[in-house]
């Protein structure tokens, strides 16, 4: 549960008495107030309406506007620099003034705004702060400050000028600048390219992007025919092709009657029989893919072909033309024969010398002996593999025709990777879609067991692979395009390679095993490269004969161009313009070819809005985002090894939307961007994915956010994220409001729920403290809240918490749900309310019977929380507490208006609660609610009643409460009489049920019955109500109403001891809400507004009103009135005493203050406390304040200061410890005394047949004998001596031994007699230690409690039981010497 801490200078709250604290209202945040709050008068802190707003948020979560554009102006870029004490921000993008200070497009901030030079001719679209070299790097779209070229900048901030840029720019926008990660290069990126010259020492690499034709040089082309490879055809007795040629009738020259030598070129010449039209018919039962025809002319005996194909298809008679390409005009064709006609020719006849089919491009099978000519000498594909594989054929689609396929089968609990290698014969560089054929699992039958592959291709020479995983869980037959680029032509030092293995982490599968099938890769010609342009042509793709061509940024054959991307190392001396020159091929780097790749994928994805918008990098991996797309290969982003040159797609082919923003953080590479999922539509997105690079997988970002994420910024372990968002989505699906910045905590995987932004946020960047953002920008709050916030206490420091799992959408519950108010100014919100309610105040001037003025409706625009309550289920396991707020919201489809909130999360009852809940009562177990056009389905409307401990609905007990004709229904008020079954009902209403009870009436939970209170009212409606007396009986009734005498008030007293009522006084007008003074009738508060709109808030002494503090001014609307307890006592003021203040909430504005929502009255002055925000960066409302704790103290508890305390505590220790040495000595002292008075005590037996003891018979003995004298006239002095020394000598013959025991008597009856007790003196006096009581006392012993005064007569006799009197009563007798003080 995210918290923000009150500021010191506000007065401290101490909510913890209260309980849980909710607070309700009609808002998206809420902030502790300060100055700079945007609805504080004279604050500076505000949002532009038409420009961009830079922000920074402090290390204490708040959030403050430090400058804004000029109007359409806007922020692009931001990056922060140590190079000043404080740091300094460094803004970049379209504008021509920020915080009021001129400069072009680029600004800097640090506690105040500065130019930088005159600034620049263009957009600025990135920044890269090198605090290592004190540069700050410019990317965008403008000429170079100083130097030539452009798009890129350099600004010294140790000379606080422009440096030129070594490599003098670049020729297109430029959207992104990051570090390598070892600091020693640049990157950029963006929508331009560069030039680099050739390495001609290799005429066949990457370096050299020409195209050259593959056909005989005496061959006539079409288009670009003479760069497709012919169709590798079998010999005429294979039997794998089960080929035949068939051409007749033929000549009957032996020499030339054979048709097999039309297969292979150069073998030999076929004649037709003279003067005779002839077919030539190629046929078998392999099917070819072909897109066209090479024919070479016999030109013998002045035999020339002059038609073929199905146009009228001349061949040249020209005998230095040996062969002539026709092109099908019906595209690419599967095919399974060919049959030509020779119907013309010059001379006695036709004569042909071959036929080849023309490829689309070019193929490999992956079964060896298919890869397999029947011409000698010829060049021809192949394919290795690794594992166990098994060869099968399946019958096609075309009729009569079978292919060929391998597969191999592993176990899914300890699988190998089988492959195959793929090694397609190309007979011509150029540009090539690769696919994949796979076979359908339908005609298969291993569909169970299909899985995914990864896939490699190698195209070029010293260049770098491509890689991506692809399923084969198709059902039916499928090629998968899995690289589209530029491709070597095979030669004696390289052959272009295609690897297809069981991929690394296999799609699952229902059966035990993986079965991975291997057909063929296909490769289509899709453009070439030649003198410095490249063509793009359909060829093998549509079959026209049309050409496009592009321009290319390559001046001659030699250049090579990159797209996109851009390195610049540090230690590079290259004087060089990039944007204007050919840059050597010695500064070409491992992301250089990949550009090269991008261009030649660019070049023939006819796109126009390709563009690289960002590169992170992360060892020796770089990654590359943006919006480019190769299908079947790589989608908008792609991987870099920098050491080995290779480049891979990501997993499942990369992102299906564009990638705007990439950054690294730990050990994880983090997008940003449009995307919804992965290219192959995996792992669900939205907007924002972590790509783990050693485990190539993707992951969510808990469930991503609901718009288009522009950035992304690591700082710590966090992760800021903005854009065009405005709620983050959990992992579990529940959204929260936070504007267009949030914050991923990466430690504990969830989002850090806080501070909202309202608006679109472009930029943002982290400093060593505070983080600073840039963006289109309404409003923006510390604590996002959705409409409820609770408040709570620790120590002397309140607090504001949100609710984490509760997003309540901006969509409320009720169907005729009102507009959104504007509160732009003050000044306005105070005149559009006065117009309001002065409307409904206007008072009849003559009425028949007395009315109380209406109510004025204020909407609460969604998320708009109005009350709450609190339960426990004490019959549940572990007492479960829940929360209940109500309402005008939804949240997702299954909450309206009514919400349940427990353990984090959000639920509600069903059916839904339609309309708006206005007030709620938990009473035990049930939960009732009433409000405005409320209604659920099948239940009932206005009031309806919940069990929360079982979790449902109660129909048909509560009858219904009815408004007059022509209104509507509102319940504003449920509250209960504590310790009774009523529960105060008010309102609107004219009756409930059959009975009439208008405005307020009285439910019964025990009888389940309405009545009415007292003679009750005869109209109106009440807003709030309170109780005083210390048993609830006294109820305070705020509203405009009517009583039953026909007097019009606005406040009233209801008396449950005589059910009678009593109107309170004069107020100004119709009263919104009340408060009682901890149940002190003599001191209660109202608010509410008089006939002209004027608001007021007047306190009740008991015999009158009387205004309090007029700062409340015209426009302000009090909802909620309530006494809260201060951890800090103030000086009192006023009714309100020092412990306590008066919180007033609502829509407030203060002189000198400005608006706020809520505010602490303390009897004489108004402290701005709480400001919140609505979802559209207007200010909030609150609605209600409500709480667990239903009784609850405001003493203060007062401590020493801590320095007063150890000194006491010192004191009291050094005391205790003298007080313990005392004790010490003093026991040693008496126990010294005592032995040296008395010696060892005489212990006696008991008599026989006596439970007695003969010590404790002894000393009663010789008492009574005393006693007994005293009465026939001795003194008792004399008579306890006699008796004393009598019975110390009838003892003797029990003695064990002599003692001085006679002698001690004789010295105590001595000292006796000669006065040593008096009457009113004789005996010590003391008291009981213990109780000396119970049935087991023996005959002689004396019942004493504990306390309780004894006088001691002889403790001499007896060391264990002393003689003793209880003076109360006058009895005499023994008690233990041990339980006597």
């Amino acid at each position: 549960m995210a918290s923000t801490s009150a500021p010191s200078a506000l007065p401290q709250v101490d909510f913890s008495k209260m309980g849980t604290v909710g607070l309700g209202g009609s808002f998206a945040g809420l902030d502790w107030w300060s100055s700079s709050s945007p609805f504080a008068s004279g604050s500076s802190g505000h949002f532009s309406t038409t420009g961009d707003t830079l922000l920074v948020q402090g290390s204490d979560g708040s959030i403050t506007a430090l400058g804004s554009t000029n109007a359409g102006g806007k922020i692009e870029a931001l990056c922060w620099t140590n190079s000043t004490a404080n740091g300094t921000v460094y803004i970049g993008g379209s504008f021509s003034s920020l915080g009021g200070v001129s400069s072009a497009n680029i600004i800097a901030y640090d506690s105040a705004f500065h130019a930088v030079s005159s600034g620049l001719s263009g957009p600025v679209s990135s920044l890269y702060c090198d605090n290592a070299h004190s540069q700050i790097w410019i990317g965008g779209s403008f000429n170079a400050p100083t130097g030539s070229g452009g798009n890129v900048a350099l600004w010294s901030t140790s000379s606080s000028s422009w440096s030129p840029v070594e490599f003098g720019g670049l020729n297109g926008p430029v959207d992104s600048i990051s570090s390598s990660a070892n600091g020693s290069s640049l990157y950029f990126a963006g929508s331009f390219t560069t030039t680099f010259l050739s390495n001609s020492s290799s005429t066949l690499n990457s370096t050299n992007v020409t195209s050259i034709p593959s056909a005989p040089s005496n061959t006539t082309t079409t288009g670009n025919s003479g760069y497709l490879t012919p169709v590798t055809l079998p010999s005429v007795s294979s039997n794998t092709g089960n080929l035949s040629i068939v051409a007749g009738p033929s000549t009957s020259n032996s020499q030339y009657d054979n048709p097999d030598v039309l297969l292979c070129p150069g073998e030999g010449v076929w004649m037709a029989q003279d003067n005779t039209i002839s077919n030539v018919d190629l046929l078998g039962y392999n099917y070819w893919r072909a897109t066209g025809i090479r024919v070479t002319n016999g030109l013998r005996r002045d035999h020339v072909l002059n038609e073929t194909c199905w146009e009228y298809c001349p061949l040249y008679t020209d005998s230095s033309i040996g062969a002539q390409d026709f092109v099908f005009t019906a595209g690419t064709r599967n095919m399974t024969g060919l049959q030509m006609q020779l119907k013309g020719w010059i001379g006695n006849g036709a004569a042909l010398s071959s036929v080849q089919l023309l490829s689309d491009g070019a193929s490999a099978s992956a079964v060896t002996s298919a890869n397999t000519g029947g011409c000698s000498g010829s060049s021809q594909s192949s394919a290795q593999t690794t594992g166990d594989w098994t060869n099968h054929t399946i019958s096609t689609d075309i009729p009569a025709t079978l292919a060929s396929y391998i597969s191999s089968t592993v176990p899914v609990s300890n699988p190998t990777h089988p492959s195959v290698t793929f090694y397609p014969y190309i007979s011509s560089a150029a540009y090539y879609d690769v696919y994949i054929v796979i076979p359908g699992c339908t005609y298969t039958q291993d569909c169970d067991s299909r899985t995914s592959v990864d896939i490699e291709v190698f195209p070029e020479a010293n260049g770098l692979g491509w890689t991506s995983t692809i399923s084969e869980q198709v059902t039916d037959d499928t090629k998968t395009l899995v690289y589209s680029g530029w491709m070597d032509a095979t030669s004696g030092s390289f052959t272009p390679t295609i690897i297809l293995a069981l991929a690394q982490s296999p799609a699952g599968v229902s059966s035990s095993n993986y079965v991975v099938v291997a057909e063929a890769v296909e490769l289509v010609l899709t453009g070439i490269a030649t003198n410095g342009s490249t063509t793009s042509t359909s060829g093998g793709s549509n079959g026209t004969n049309s050409t496009t061509t592009s321009s290319s940024t390559s001046s001659n054959s030699t250049n090579s161009v990159a797209f996109g991307v851009f390195e610049w190392a540090r230690s590079s001396n290259s004087t060089a313009n990039a944007a204007s020159s050919s840059l050597s091929n010695s500064t070409e780097t491992a992301l250089t070819k990949l550009g090269f790749a991008l261009d030649a994928a660019y070049n023939t994805s006819g796109s126009k809005s390709w563009s690289v918008n960002a590169i992170a990098a992360t060892g020796s991996n770089v990654f590359v985002g943006g919006n480019f797309s190769v299908s079947g290969n790589y989608t908008n982003v792609v991987s870099l090894d920098i050491s080995s040159g290779q480049s891979s797609s990501l997993a499942s082919g990369g992102l299906n939307g564009v990638v705007h923003a990439a950054t690294v953080l730990g050990n994880y590479v983090y997008f940003g961007g449009e995307f919804t999922t992965t290219a192959s539509s995996g792992t669900a997105l939205k907007s924002l994915a972590r790509y783990d690079p050693s485990g190539k997988a993707w992951a969510a970002i808990g469930g991503g956010v609901d718009g288009t994420v522009t950035g992304l910024v690591a700082s710590g372990s966090s992760l800021v994220v903005t854009g065009n968002f405005s709620n983050v989505i959990s992992s579990s699906g529940n959204t929260t409001s936070t504007g267009g910045y949030a914050v991923w905590d990466t430690s504990s995987s969830s989002w850090s729920t806080g501070a909202v932004i309202f608006g679109n946020l472009s930029a943002a960047t982290v400093s060593s403290s505070n983080t600073y953002f840039g963006g289109r920008v309404y409003g923006s709050t510390t604590n996002g809240v959705s409409g409820i916030a609770f408040l709570t206490s620790s120590g002397s420091s309140a607090a504001i918490s949100s609710l984490p799992g509760v997003s309540l959408s901006a969509t409320g519950s009720n169907s005729t749900n009102p507009s959104k108010r504007s509160f732009h100014a003050p000044r306005s919100l105070a005149h559009d309310l006065f117009a309001r309610i002065a409307g409904v105040l206007s008072e009849p001037s003559i009425v028949a019977r007395a009315s109380a003025p209406t109510i004025s409706s204020v909407s609460a625009p969604a998320p708009a929380v109005l009350a709450g309550g609190f339960y426990t289920n004490s019959s549940a396991s572990g007492k479960p507490s829940v929360s209940v707020f109500g309402g005008n919201f939804t949240s997702g489809s299954s909450i309206g208006a009514l919400a349940f909130y427990a353990n984090g999360a959000l639920s509600g009852p069903t059916p839904p609660v339609q309309g708006v809940v206005h007030s709620l009562a938990v009473v035990g177990d049930y939960l009732y609610a009433g409000g405005t056009s409320l209604n659920v389905s099948t239940v009932g409307s206005g009031l309806v009643l919940y069990n929360l401990a079982q979790g449902k609905w109660v129909t048909g007990t509560v009858p219904s409460l009815n408004p007059s004709s022509g209104t509507t229904l509102n319940v504003n008020v449920l509250k209960q009489r504590l310790n009774t079954n009523t529960v105060v009902v008010g309102g609107n209403f004219a009756t409930a049920g059959s009975l009439g009870c208008s405005g307020l009436c009285l439910w019964d939970t025990g009888s389940g019955q309405w009545s009415a209170p007292g003679s009750g009212l005869s109209s109106g409606e009440i807003k709030a109500v309170d109780f005083a007396g210390d048993s609830y009986d006294t109820l305070f009734v705020a509203g405009s109403f009517v009583l039953s005498s026909g007097d019009v008030a606005y406040a009233a007293i209801y008396s449950f001891d005589n059910s009678t009522w009593t109107p309170l006084g004069t107020l100004p007008g119709p009263a919104l809400a009340i408060a009682v003074d901890n149940k002190n009738a003599s001191n209660v508060f109202a608010a509410g507004y008089g006939s002209d709109g004027t608001p007021y808030l007047q306190a009740w002494d008991g015999s009158a009103w009387s205004a309090q503090n007029a700062s409340l001014l015209s426009g302000s609307i009090v909802s909620s009135l309530a006494f809260v307890p201060m951890s800090v006592e103030h000086t009192a003021e006023g009714a309100i005493e020092g412990d306590r203040m008066l919180m007033v909430s609502g829509n407030l504005y203060l002189e000198n203050t400005g608006n706020v929502t809520s505010a602490l009255y303390d009897g004489a002055d108004w402290y701005p406390y709480l400001v919140g925000t609505s979802s559209s960066g207007g200010l909030g409302s609150a609605s209600s304040l409500f709480w667990s704790e239903s009784n609850f103290s405001f003493s203060i508890t007062h401590y020493l200061a801590r320095g007063l305390v150890v000194l006491v505590a010192i004191a009291i220790a050094t005391g205790l410890i003298l007080l313990l040495v005392l004790l010490f000595f003093l026991i040693a002292l008496c126990l010294r005394r005592r032995e040296r008075s008395h010696p060892r005590q005489e212990v006696f037996d008991k008599d026989p047949g006596s439970d007695v003891s003969s010590t404790h018979q002894h000393v009663f003995n010789n008492v009574q004998a005393a006693l007994e004298q005293t009465l026939v006239g001795g003194s008792a002095g004399t008579a306890i001596a006699a008796a004393t020394a009598g019975a110390g000598a009838g003892a003797g013959a029990r003695r064990s031994e002599e003692s001085a025991y006679a002698s001690d008597n004789e010295e105590y009856a001595a000292g006796a007699g000669a006065g040593g007790v008096e009457s009113d003196e004789e005996g010590r006096e003391t008291t009981m230690r213990y109780d000396f009581d119970g049935p087991e006392l023996q005959p002689g012993e004396m019942s004493m409690r504990a306390g309780q005064r004894v006088v001691i007569l002889d403790d001499v006799q007896s060391d264990e039981w002393w003689y003793a009197r209880d003076p109360a009563t006058g009895r005499e007798g023994v008690v233990p010497a041990t339980y006597v003080w």
